[in-house]
């Protein structure tokens, strides 16, 4: 069932505001930021109860992304959209990172991402099923 169209957070000029959160990590391990940790990230939030499921992520008319979660509010809302500095780096959330951009590239081309969601327990069989049919863009291994 379609959720919502991703909005993110745009200034008073109704250009998107960018973020580059690693800029502020205290890094006194070293660590080396991921192949998704540079450059800027964008800031949204979803309307959405804590109920498990999969969701689709579809840009003019064509799935480029499909997950699952046993909460979808935690995993837009504090996962997809908002970056903290560590995850930037090693050992941080790459695929948050990544799809992150992916929304920023898209506000930035005025693009809608239409988030489509299927509420159910068995999530991973259903995200499973769903990745063996189809072919997504950004579904990778490895990330």
């Amino acid at each position: 069932m379609f959720l919502q169209i991703i909005d993110v957070e745009r200034d008073s000029n109704g250009l998107v505001i960018e973020d580059a959160p690693q800029s502020r990590y205290q890094n006194m391990h070293n660590l080396k930021l991921h192949g998704y940790g540079g450059g800027t990230f964008c800031k949204f939030k979803i309307s959405a109860d804590e109920v498990p499921g999969v969701y689709l992520w579809i840009v003019d008319d064509e799935i480029i992304y499909i997950g699952e979660t046993a909460n979808l509010r935690n995993r837009f809302n504090t996962g997809y959209g908002v970056i903290s500095a560590r995850n930037c780096f090693e050992g941080g959330q790459t695929t948050n990172c990544k799809m992150n951009k992916v929304v920023l590239e898209c506000a930035k081309q005025n693009k809608e991402i239409k988030l489509y969601f299927y509420q159910t327990e068995k999530f991973k069989e259903v995200e499973l099923e769903l990745l063996r049919s189809i072919n997504t863009k950004y579904n990778v291994k490895d990330n």
